[in-house]
């Protein structure tokens, strides 16, 4: 059996333990805490395990991988290029 020390948001340590792999942040090795939630088809997302320092919440609920935080970043500059243009 696995075991593995990871950070809670609340600030505290807990040791989770198990036969399943723990999801690893893709950006630095943490233990992931949340999954990226990029749409890349009908009913599907994008899934990247992220830990909360590599994870963007643009919205509640909702967290993007780096990845896809920066083409978020790219289409709300892009809109509002083109408010500024009308």
């Amino acid at each position: 059996m696995k075991c593995t020390t990871v950070a809670l948001p609340s600030g505290g340590m807990a040791t989770v333990c198990g036969r399943d792999r723990i999801p690893t942040c893709t950006q630095c090795g943490a233990a992931a805490t949340k999954l990226c939630d990029w749409r890349t088809g009908q009913d599907r997302t994008c899934d990247a395990a992220v830990c909360d320092a590599h994870a963007v919440s643009p919205a509640p609920n909702k967290d993007l991988c780096p990845r896809h935080a920066a083409a978020w970043e790219e289409i709300k500059a892009q809109r509002a290029e083109r408010q500024h243009e009308s």
